[in-house]
Protein backbone atom coordinates (compact mmCIF):
# COMPACT_ATOMS: atom_id res chain seq x y z
CA UNK A 1 0.00 0.00 0.00
CA UNK A 2 3.28 2.56 0.80
CA UNK A 3 3.03 3.13 -2.96
CA UNK A 4 -0.56 4.59 -4.08
CA UNK A 5 0.66 6.77 -0.52
CA UNK A 6 3.51 7.61 -2.13
CA UNK A 7 1.82 8.28 -5.47
CA UNK A 8 -0.85 10.17 -3.47
CA UNK A 9 1.26 12.49 -1.49
CA UNK A 10 3.07 13.28 -4.77
CA UNK A 11 0.56 14.08 -6.66
CA UNK A 12 2.22 11.39 -9.75
CA UNK A 13 -0.74 9.32 -10.15
CA UNK A 14 -1.26 6.47 -12.07
CA UNK A 15 -3.92 5.79 -14.95
CA UNK A 16 -4.97 2.59 -13.51
CA UNK A 17 -5.00 0.85 -9.98
CA UNK A 18 -6.06 -2.60 -9.00
CA UNK A 19 -7.09 -2.27 -5.27
CA UNK A 20 -7.66 -5.90 -4.15
CA UNK A 21 -7.41 -8.45 -1.03
CA UNK A 22 -9.13 -9.63 1.99
CA UNK A 23 -9.29 -6.72 3.53
CA UNK A 24 -12.62 -4.79 2.81
CA UNK A 25 -12.07 -1.34 4.99
CA UNK A 26 -8.84 -1.02 3.50
CA UNK A 27 -9.88 -1.34 -0.19
CA UNK A 28 -12.38 0.84 0.47
CA UNK A 29 -10.02 3.93 2.52
CA UNK A 30 -8.06 3.34 -0.69
CA UNK A 31 -10.37 3.69 -2.91
CA UNK A 32 -11.87 7.16 -1.24
CA UNK A 33 -8.19 8.61 -0.92
CA UNK A 34 -8.39 7.77 -4.55
CA UNK A 35 -10.90 9.58 -5.71
CA UNK A 36 -10.45 12.34 -3.39
CA UNK A 37 -6.68 12.96 -4.68
CA UNK A 38 -8.20 12.88 -8.29
CA UNK A 39 -10.22 16.05 -7.09
CA UNK A 40 -13.94 14.18 -8.34
CA UNK A 41 -17.47 13.40 -6.66
CA UNK A 42 -20.53 11.46 -7.83
CA UNK A 43 -21.98 14.67 -8.96
CA UNK A 44 -19.22 14.93 -11.86
CA UNK A 45 -20.25 14.35 -14.70
CA UNK A 46 -16.93 12.97 -15.80
CA UNK A 47 -17.09 10.68 -12.95
CA UNK A 48 -18.84 7.37 -13.40
CA UNK A 49 -19.06 4.12 -10.44
CA UNK A 50 -20.27 0.75 -11.62
CA UNK A 51 -21.16 -1.67 -8.65
CA UNK A 52 -23.01 -4.35 -10.57
CA UNK A 53 -21.15 -7.67 -11.06
CA UNK A 54 -19.74 -7.97 -14.69
CA UNK A 55 -20.84 -5.20 -16.50
CA UNK A 56 -21.25 -4.88 -20.05
CA UNK A 57 -17.32 -4.93 -21.14
CA UNK A 58 -17.94 -3.07 -24.41
CA UNK A 59 -19.94 -0.07 -22.32
CA UNK A 60 -17.14 0.01 -19.51
CA UNK A 61 -14.29 0.24 -22.28
CA UNK A 62 -16.47 2.77 -23.95
CA UNK A 63 -16.51 4.95 -20.79
CA UNK A 64 -12.73 4.52 -19.95
CA UNK A 65 -12.10 6.07 -23.74
CA UNK A 66 -14.17 8.85 -24.14
CA UNK A 67 -12.96 12.43 -23.96
CA UNK A 68 -13.59 14.35 -20.57
CA UNK A 69 -16.60 17.35 -21.02
CA UNK A 70 -15.01 20.60 -20.20
CA UNK A 71 -12.40 18.74 -18.10
CA UNK A 72 -8.40 17.69 -18.40
CA UNK A 73 -10.07 13.76 -16.40
CA UNK A 74 -12.39 10.97 -16.74
CA UNK A 75 -12.51 8.52 -13.81
CA UNK A 76 -13.87 5.36 -13.77
CA UNK A 77 -14.27 3.47 -10.43
CA UNK A 78 -15.26 -0.76 -10.66
CA UNK A 79 -16.61 -2.94 -7.67
CA UNK A 80 -15.87 -6.36 -7.84
CA UNK A 81 -16.71 -5.88 -11.60
CA UNK A 82 -15.17 -9.79 -11.66
CA UNK A 83 -12.75 -8.59 -14.66
CA UNK A 84 -9.78 -9.35 -12.97
CA UNK A 85 -11.22 -12.77 -11.96
CA UNK A 86 -11.76 -14.19 -15.42
CA UNK A 87 -10.12 -13.48 -18.51
CA UNK A 88 -11.43 -10.36 -20.51
CA UNK A 89 -9.92 -8.96 -23.81
CA UNK A 90 -12.11 -5.93 -24.24
CA UNK A 91 -11.24 -4.68 -20.93
CA UNK A 92 -7.37 -6.03 -20.85
CA UNK A 93 -6.34 -3.78 -24.03
CA UNK A 94 -8.57 -1.18 -23.00
CA UNK A 95 -6.14 -1.22 -20.03
CA UNK A 96 -3.68 -1.72 -22.45
CA UNK A 97 -4.72 1.49 -24.56
CA UNK A 98 -6.01 4.11 -21.75
CA UNK A 99 -5.99 7.63 -22.94
CA UNK A 100 -3.88 10.05 -20.99
CA UNK A 101 -7.18 11.83 -19.88
CA UNK A 102 -8.44 8.49 -17.94
CA UNK A 103 -8.27 7.25 -15.02
CA UNK A 104 -9.33 3.71 -13.45
CA UNK A 105 -9.71 2.16 -10.31
CA UNK A 106 -10.69 -1.69 -9.93
CA UNK A 107 -12.09 -2.41 -5.99
CA UNK A 108 -11.90 -6.32 -6.51
CA UNK A 109 -12.25 -8.51 -3.44
CA UNK A 110 -11.42 -11.79 -5.93
CA UNK A 111 -8.85 -11.64 -8.56
CA UNK A 112 -6.57 -14.03 -10.50
CA UNK A 113 -3.23 -13.09 -11.37
CA UNK A 114 -3.29 -15.08 -14.57
CA UNK A 115 -5.81 -12.96 -16.17
CA UNK A 116 -4.93 -10.28 -18.86
CA UNK A 117 -6.32 -7.16 -16.81
CA UNK A 118 -4.32 -7.95 -13.70
CA UNK A 119 -1.18 -8.34 -15.90
CA UNK A 120 -1.71 -5.58 -17.45
CA UNK A 121 -2.24 -3.45 -14.32
CA UNK A 122 0.74 -5.33 -13.09
CA UNK A 123 2.99 -3.77 -15.76
CA UNK A 124 2.11 -0.29 -14.57
CA UNK A 125 2.74 -1.24 -11.02
CA UNK A 126 -0.85 -0.17 -10.52
CA UNK A 127 -1.55 -3.31 -7.92
CA UNK A 128 -2.59 -2.41 -4.24
CA UNK A 129 -2.78 -5.11 -2.00
CA UNK A 130 -4.95 -4.57 0.96
CA UNK A 131 -4.77 -7.37 3.78
CA UNK A 132 -5.28 -7.71 7.54
CA UNK A 133 -2.51 -5.98 8.97
CA UNK A 134 0.07 -7.08 11.84
CA UNK A 135 -0.92 -6.97 15.02
CA UNK A 136 1.65 -3.87 16.08
CA UNK A 137 -0.34 -1.94 12.63
CA UNK A 138 -3.73 -2.56 14.26
CA UNK A 139 -2.86 -1.15 17.39
CA UNK A 140 -1.33 1.58 16.04
CA UNK A 141 -4.31 2.25 13.93
CA UNK A 142 -6.79 1.59 16.74
CA UNK A 143 -5.08 3.95 19.12
CA UNK A 144 -4.76 6.16 16.61
CA UNK A 145 -8.51 6.21 15.79
CA UNK A 146 -9.00 7.02 19.79
CA UNK A 147 -6.80 9.83 19.65
CA UNK A 148 -8.69 11.29 16.56
CA UNK A 149 -11.30 12.18 19.24
CA UNK A 150 -9.20 12.76 21.92
CA UNK A 151 -8.61 10.20 24.32
CA UNK A 152 -6.05 8.12 25.22
CA UNK A 153 -5.85 4.11 25.36
CA UNK A 154 -3.78 2.38 27.53
CA UNK A 155 -1.54 -0.58 27.02
CA UNK A 156 -4.63 -2.28 29.20
CA UNK A 157 -7.38 -1.04 27.33
CA UNK A 158 -5.72 -1.92 23.74
CA UNK A 159 -4.72 -5.92 24.98
CA UNK A 160 -8.55 -5.86 26.25
CA UNK A 161 -9.79 -4.74 22.96
CA UNK A 162 -7.62 -7.27 21.03
CA UNK A 163 -8.40 -10.14 22.92
CA UNK A 164 -12.17 -9.11 22.55
CA UNK A 165 -11.73 -8.62 18.76
CA UNK A 166 -9.50 -11.86 18.42
CA UNK A 167 -12.46 -13.86 20.26
CA UNK A 168 -14.62 -12.90 17.27
CA UNK A 169 -12.24 -14.15 14.66
CA UNK A 170 -14.19 -15.01 11.97
CA UNK A 171 -15.84 -11.83 11.84
CA UNK A 172 -12.15 -10.40 12.82
CA UNK A 173 -11.91 -7.50 10.41
CA UNK A 174 -10.93 -3.77 10.19
CA UNK A 175 -14.74 -2.81 9.83
CA UNK A 176 -15.78 -4.72 12.91
CA UNK A 177 -12.47 -3.67 14.69
CA UNK A 178 -13.51 0.08 13.41
CA UNK A 179 -17.29 0.20 15.01
CA UNK A 180 -15.96 -1.94 18.24
CA UNK A 181 -13.52 1.23 18.79
CA UNK A 182 -16.21 4.02 17.75
CA UNK A 183 -18.63 2.29 20.05
CA UNK A 184 -16.25 2.46 22.96
CA UNK A 185 -15.61 5.59 22.15
CA UNK A 186 -18.98 6.90 22.44
CA UNK A 187 -19.40 5.58 25.41
CA UNK A 188 -16.16 7.23 26.38
CA UNK A 189 -17.87 10.42 25.41
CA UNK A 190 -17.12 12.82 29.07
CA UNK A 191 -13.77 11.10 29.47
CA UNK A 192 -10.14 11.91 28.28
CA UNK A 193 -8.76 7.75 28.66
CA UNK A 194 -9.92 4.59 27.33
CA UNK A 195 -9.36 2.05 29.78
CA UNK A 196 -9.58 -1.82 30.04
CA UNK A 197 -13.13 -1.46 31.96
CA UNK A 198 -14.24 0.57 29.33
CA UNK A 199 -13.46 -1.84 26.85
CA UNK A 200 -14.63 -5.00 28.85
CA UNK A 201 -18.38 -3.14 29.41
CA UNK A 202 -18.86 -2.75 25.73
CA UNK A 203 -16.59 -5.18 23.44
CA UNK A 204 -17.30 -8.37 25.05
CA UNK A 205 -16.63 -11.43 23.39
CA UNK A 206 -19.65 -12.71 23.82
CA UNK A 207 -19.89 -15.19 20.75
CA UNK A 208 -16.59 -17.21 20.80
CA UNK A 209 -17.63 -17.40 24.83
CA UNK A 210 -20.63 -19.08 24.06
CA UNK A 211 -18.46 -21.43 22.30
CA UNK A 212 -16.20 -22.38 24.74
CA UNK A 213 -19.16 -22.84 27.17
CA UNK A 214 -20.54 -24.73 24.60
CA UNK A 215 -17.75 -27.35 24.25
CA UNK A 216 -17.50 -26.91 28.38
CA UNK A 217 -21.08 -27.98 28.40
CA UNK A 218 -20.07 -31.11 26.30
CA UNK A 219 -17.13 -32.45 28.19
CA UNK A 220 -19.48 -31.71 31.23
CA UNK A 221 -22.42 -33.98 29.40
CA UNK A 222 -24.71 -30.77 29.95
CA UNK A 223 -26.74 -31.39 27.06
CA UNK A 224 -29.55 -28.53 28.79
CA UNK A 225 -26.77 -26.35 28.60
CA UNK A 226 -25.50 -27.21 25.45
CA UNK A 227 -28.91 -26.48 23.68
CA UNK A 228 -29.42 -23.47 25.52
CA UNK A 229 -26.32 -21.85 24.54
CA UNK A 230 -26.70 -22.96 20.57
CA UNK A 231 -30.41 -21.40 20.57
CA UNK A 232 -28.81 -18.12 22.33
CA UNK A 233 -26.58 -18.10 19.10
CA UNK A 234 -29.19 -18.96 17.21
CA UNK A 235 -31.50 -15.74 18.13
CA UNK A 236 -27.64 -14.06 17.40
CA UNK A 237 -28.13 -14.77 13.71
CA UNK A 238 -24.72 -16.97 14.01
CA UNK A 239 -25.44 -19.41 11.57
CA UNK A 240 -25.19 -22.98 12.29
CA UNK A 241 -22.70 -23.67 9.71
CA UNK A 242 -19.99 -21.24 11.35
CA UNK A 243 -21.59 -22.29 14.19
CA UNK A 244 -19.99 -26.13 13.60
CA UNK A 245 -16.76 -24.42 11.90
CA UNK A 246 -15.77 -23.29 15.39
CA UNK A 247 -16.72 -25.97 17.32
CA UNK A 248 -14.09 -28.01 14.65
CA UNK A 249 -11.65 -25.75 15.25
CA UNK A 250 -11.68 -25.83 18.71
CA UNK A 251 -11.45 -29.31 18.90
CA UNK A 252 -8.44 -29.51 16.60
CA UNK A 253 -6.75 -27.11 18.24
CA UNK A 254 -7.34 -29.13 21.38
CA UNK A 255 -6.25 -32.62 19.85
CA UNK A 256 -2.80 -30.63 18.70
CA UNK A 257 -2.57 -28.69 22.23
CA UNK A 258 -2.74 -32.33 23.84
CA UNK A 259 0.28 -33.58 21.23
CA UNK A 260 2.27 -30.65 22.30
CA UNK A 261 1.81 -30.34 25.89
CA UNK A 262 2.85 -34.43 25.50
CA UNK A 263 5.62 -33.50 23.50
CA UNK A 264 7.63 -31.54 26.51
CA UNK A 265 5.54 -27.99 24.96
CA UNK A 266 4.98 -25.57 27.81
CA UNK A 267 1.48 -23.68 27.41
CA UNK A 268 3.23 -20.28 25.76
CA UNK A 269 5.41 -22.21 23.21
CA UNK A 270 2.56 -24.56 22.37
CA UNK A 271 0.27 -21.62 21.66
CA UNK A 272 3.10 -19.87 19.47
CA UNK A 273 3.18 -23.50 17.56
CA UNK A 274 -0.49 -23.52 17.23
CA UNK A 275 -0.65 -19.39 16.18
CA UNK A 276 -3.02 -18.77 19.22
CA UNK A 277 -2.94 -15.85 21.32
CA UNK A 278 -1.54 -17.15 24.86
CA UNK A 279 -5.22 -16.40 26.47
CA UNK A 280 -6.77 -18.75 24.45
CA UNK A 281 -4.61 -21.68 25.62
CA UNK A 282 -4.81 -20.49 28.98
CA UNK A 283 -8.34 -20.70 28.81
CA UNK A 284 -8.28 -24.25 27.20
CA UNK A 285 -6.36 -25.35 29.99
CA UNK A 286 -7.97 -23.08 33.01
CA UNK A 287 -11.48 -24.72 31.92
CA UNK A 288 -9.98 -28.09 32.37
CA UNK A 289 -10.82 -29.13 28.69
CA UNK A 290 -8.22 -31.92 28.29
CA UNK A 291 -9.57 -33.76 31.17
CA UNK A 292 -12.89 -34.08 29.32
CA UNK A 293 -12.19 -35.37 26.12
CA UNK A 294 -9.72 -38.28 25.18
CA UNK A 295 -8.34 -38.11 21.87
CA UNK A 296 -10.00 -40.93 20.96
CA UNK A 297 -13.26 -38.91 21.86
CA UNK A 298 -12.24 -35.97 19.79
CA UNK A 299 -11.08 -37.85 16.87
CA UNK A 300 -14.37 -39.19 16.70
CA UNK A 301 -16.70 -35.74 17.34
CA UNK A 302 -14.37 -34.48 14.53
CA UNK A 303 -15.14 -37.91 12.08
CA UNK A 304 -18.90 -37.43 13.15
CA UNK A 305 -18.68 -33.66 12.52
CA UNK A 306 -17.08 -34.89 9.27
CA UNK A 307 -20.33 -36.84 8.07
CA UNK A 308 -22.93 -34.36 9.55
CA UNK A 309 -21.00 -31.81 6.77
CA UNK A 310 -21.31 -33.94 3.96
CA UNK A 311 -25.17 -34.88 5.29
CA UNK A 312 -26.06 -31.29 5.25
CA UNK A 313 -24.62 -30.50 1.94
CA UNK A 314 -26.37 -33.58 0.13
CA UNK A 315 -29.65 -32.13 1.39
CA UNK A 316 -30.22 -35.02 3.23
CA UNK A 317 -30.62 -32.88 6.88
CA UNK A 318 -30.89 -29.83 7.68
CA UNK A 319 -27.47 -26.87 9.12
CA UNK A 320 -29.93 -26.49 12.19
CA UNK A 321 -30.59 -30.06 12.89
CA UNK A 322 -27.47 -31.37 12.10
CA UNK A 323 -25.20 -29.17 14.10
CA UNK A 324 -28.19 -29.70 17.65
CA UNK A 325 -27.85 -33.49 16.91
CA UNK A 326 -24.23 -33.72 16.87
CA UNK A 327 -23.93 -31.97 19.68
CA UNK A 328 -26.73 -33.76 21.57
CA UNK A 329 -24.73 -37.02 20.79
CA UNK A 330 -21.29 -35.89 22.33
CA UNK A 331 -23.39 -34.27 25.89
CA UNK A 332 -25.49 -37.02 26.65
CA UNK A 333 -24.70 -39.01 29.75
Amino acid sequence: MSNINADIKSGQLKHVYLIYGEEAYLRKQMTQNLIKALGVDENDMNFTVYKEEKPDPQGVANTIQTVPFLSDKRVTVLYDSGFCASPNDVIADCIKNIPESSYVIFNESSVKKTTGVFKAIQKVDGLVECNMPSERDLQIWIVNRAKSYNKNMTNGAWQAFSEATYSNKDIRNMEYMNNEIEKIISYCWDKDTITEEDVLAIASPTYQDHIFDMINAIGNKDSATVLRLYEELLVSKVPPMMIMSNIIRQFKHLLALDELLDNGYNPATAAKELNLYPFVVQKYLKMGMLKFFSKEDITSLLDDAASTITEIRSGKMSEKIGVELLMMKYSQR
